[in-house]
């Protein structure tokens, strides 16, 4: 009993605070807000001539936010960079140049990236569909920023990014969606195409280039001029709507007319996770998605089952242990066992 009751608690500080909620919704995982912006009076982050210039971005840009904390990642093993990134903290570029940090707040629900692609990039994190209030909270930041420091600002283009793409307001939002019912049925490419042609793109759980991981997609702008703010977000959350409305309505036609092989999914997928005594990162996902699904439906009951954050703390960074022999896939196994019962 106390090996479970240690493992149980095991997961608690790989979740940053604005993760813990107490009731999932069934679709919409996380939403963000991130703003980019540049330094007058500075090459761009991708041009630095020496490490020295990014460090002297990094602390100018700590002292307009002395209440923030700061994380070097240089000073950072590649196990604590990767974790940043498992929690959505830091992008997967930051982790690979030479003289990048970030700021984090106290819940960890806002960070400030320095010197990823651009000087700065502010990014605020919500639960719920609530990307006007974290627009909101990005907002104050950026005018903290804005009076302590020269940000590049053109009157016609707007704010100057590095990115094309992102020249204008500088930014993107987007909204983490678990969408099996789509996936399942094979649909996600067709919306990929439809909403291309509005302005917004589909990607994996880590943005451009990355891998689709237990059925979980990224939707978010494509283009950031010519546009406000707030039509930017009205629009996204209106595309944002309708994909909800269509996993929501596959998943009852599911239900309603393939109900066996989708009890079946589920309970094969339970079994695996409560018994298997080696698993993969990708296959756990899927697995932790399909028994989502199946709790959604409501086919079966399980206590405390959080799919969000059983979904970062099953990520190699934070299973990982130099002293450790374990294999990390039997470790994964060990810790799903304890948290699915």
């Amino acid at each position: 009993m106390r090996a479970r009751c240690n493992r149980m608690s095991d997961l608690e500080p790989n979740i940053s605070e604005w993760m813990k909620t107490t009731k999932e919704a069934p679709v919409v995982i996380s939403s963000r807000i991130r703003l980019a912006r540049n330094l007058e009076n500075h090459v761009h982050p991708l041009m630095f001539p020496t490490e020295q210039d990014g460090f002297r971005v990094i602390n100018e840009v700590q002292d307009a936010l002395p209440n923030m904390t700061l994380k070097r990642l240089d000073m950072m093993d590649q196990q604590n960079k990767m974790k940043l990134v498992a929690k959505h903290l830091v992008s997967p570029e930051l982790i690979k140049q030479p003289a990048s940090a970030v700021l984090l707040n106290d819940d960890e629900s806002i960070s400030v990236m320095i010197n990823e692609e651009d000087h700065i990039r502010i990014q605020a994190l919500g639960t719920d569909l609530s990307l006007e209030r974290l627009y909101k909270e990005a907002s104050t930041l950026d005018d903290e920023i804005d009076q302590q420091l020269d940000i590049s600002y053109d009157e016609h283009l707007g704010y100057l990014t590095t990115c094309p793409t992102n020249i204008g307001t500088g930014m993107r939002a987007s909204v983490m969606l678990h969408l099996p019912g789509l996936s399942i049925m094979k649909r996600m490419s067709g919306i990929a195409q439809t909403i291309n042609r509005f302005g917004f793109t589909i990607r994996g759980i880590y943005g451009e280039g990355s891998q689709v991981y237990g059925h979980i997609y990224q939707v978010s702008n494509q283009l950031t001029l010519g546009k406000t703010e707030e039509e930017i977000i009205e629009n996204l959350t209106e595309v944002i709507n309708q994909i909800i409305n269509e996993e929501l309505q596959i998943r009852s036609r599911l239900d309603k007319h393939k109900h066996l092989e989708t009890l079946d999914r589920v309970y094969r997928s339970l079994g695996i996770l409560q018994n298997s005594r080696l698993i993969t990162m990708e296959e756990a996902s899927y697995r932790l998605s399909e028994v989502k699904l199946g709790i959604d439906l409501n086919y079966i009951k399980l206590d405390n089952f959080k799919f969000n954050e059983l979904m970062v703390g099953i990520q190699t960074p934070f299973l990982f242990d130099e002293e450790d022999e374990t294999p990390v896939n039997e470790k994964r196994a060990n810790v799903l066992r304890e948290h699915i019962k």
